[in-house]
Order: structure tokens, then sequence, then C-alpha cells
């Protein structure tokens, strides 16, 4: 097995065209169980590129760099001010020893149906840029998303992630089998804001998405309990696993709806 260390940013995508097939090495946290399993052909090692790693604030948004850890993003004031849903939803990600090596990217290229950082970026509406030797694009983390374990990308490399600031309520809680380092069960990212409501989750479906009919339930305003139970059949399908049933999931997910919907109607 191949490992490369790229020198620069022009470098790593350089290695990116030559290489498609190699994993790129953003924090570390996750690459020695794909070892194990023989999933990985070659390494491309990007994580001490600094021009990778940073937090900015601008007028009406913030830009956080790919390489950023989860840790940096737990105590940078600007995301707990600006975008507080993201901060709750690094505090509960894994260890203290893990964030402060695991980076937002690479939980996000992971594409794992339980990552915790995808449903609050989701949520917040989050952009995303990716840079190859054919230049820059930038598109929605939605967009970029597109199946288990299947991404939007093509030689690229993630560079950064864009959240537009904006008045809104926030609800977030993941559920696991232990208070601390636990693998959620499921969790539920909620926002709401002048547009209206942002729903995701993660470890409801096989991948993680945003729930497109219980926010056009709630954005009307006309519902009951028998819709939002009608919603929630229609935008995830849980697998039953050692970790939780099909139907734990689904009725804890109704539970935990119903609590977001109390605390923004207070």
């Amino acid at each position: 097995m191949k490992y490369l260390i790229a020198k620069s940013l022009k470098d790593a995508i350089e290695l990116r065209e030559k290489y498609p097939d190699f994993f790129l090495l953003f924090g570390a946290s996750d690459v020695a169980l794909k070892i194990k399993k023989n999933q990985v052909d070659g390494i491309i090692d990007i994580t001490h590129l600094k021009e990778l790693s940073y937090i900015t604030k601008h007028k009406n948004s913030i830009t956080i760099g790919a390489l950023t850890t989860i840790n940096t993003i737990v105590s940078n004031s600007y995301i707990n001010e600006f975008t507080p849903i993201l901060s709750e939803a690094s505090k509960e990600f894994a260890s203290h020893q893990i964030r402060n090596i695991a980076s937002l990217a690479g939980n996000i290229a992971n594409t794992s149906p339980v990552a915790d950082m995808i449903p609050p970026l989701l949520v917040l509406n989050t952009k995303i840029t990716l840079l190859s030797v054919k230049g820059e694009r930038t598109l929605f983390l939605k967009d970029f998303i597109i199946g288990f374990k299947s991404l939007d990308i093509d030689n690229e490399i993630i560079t950064s992630f864009e959240i537009e600031i904006q008045k809104s309520q926030y609800y977030y809680k993941k559920i696991g089998s232990r208070a601390k380092l636990n693998i959620a069960k499921l969790s539920l990212a909620m926002l709401k804001n002048e547009d209206g409501y942002h729903i995701s989750g993660a470890s409801l479906n096989p991948y993680v998405q945003r729930f497109t009919n219980l926010e056009t339930l709630l954005n009307s305003e006309k519902y009951n309990d028998t819709d939002i139970q009608i919603a929630i059949e229609k935008d995830i399908s849980p697998s039953g696993s050692f970790r939780s049933t099909k139907e734990y999931r689904t009725k804890v997910l109704f539970n935990l709806i119903q609590d977001a919907l109390k605390r923004f109607n207070r």
C-alpha cells in the first residue's frame, strides 16, 4: 500500500487526480478500520495542510475549513454564537481525544448513516466547496450526498463549508446506549427560521438526508399527531440492528419531534 504525503494543496489535488482510488486522510479516526478491512488501495495524507484548518466569520456567513477539527468547532466563539446547533452536535461527537483529530470533512466524506455532523449541517443549508485540477465548484451539502456511501465528487478534495448566518430556533438531540462515547441509535437536528422548518437526523436512513415530507407538513401549520406519524414514515427507513429496532427509532423520533415543537412554540 502506498502512503503519500501532500506537500501543499496544489500537490494534494494533483495527487488526487493521479490516484483517484486512494483514500484521502483528513483526520485518521476512521482509516485504521478501513485498512483492516482491506478497503484502502493507498493513502494521500493531507492532515498537515494548515490552509484547510480555520473558521472565519464574514458579514453574513461563516466559513469552516475542511480540516478543522471537531474540538476546534466546539470551542469556537463564532460557532457557539451564530450556529449553536453545530456546536451542540460537536459536543456529542465521540471522545475528547477523537475530537482532537477528527475533521469536519472527514466525518462528511465518510458518509456514514450515523454521522453526527451531517444532520446539523443539512438543516443549516450548508454549502460545500470542492477543488480539483479542473478548478473549484460549490454546491449544497444536500446535493453532495447522493446515496449510501455515495458522493457527487470527481477526483476532488473538500476544501471548505459555508454556513449562512441567520436568526433561528434550534433543537438537537442524540440518543444512544450511554451518555458519552456512543454511536447514535438516532439523532434529530431541527431548525426553524423565517423560511420555516429544516429537519434531518442520523441513523434513520441508508444515508443522512433532509426530512422533506415532515418539513412540508410542519410548514403548512395544519397538522395533528397522525399527520406527523405519516410524514415520519415517508421520510425514514431505518434498518433494524443490534443497536435498536425500526419500531423503536420511529417511536423515539416522533417523541423528539413533539419535544422540539413544544420548545419552539413556548
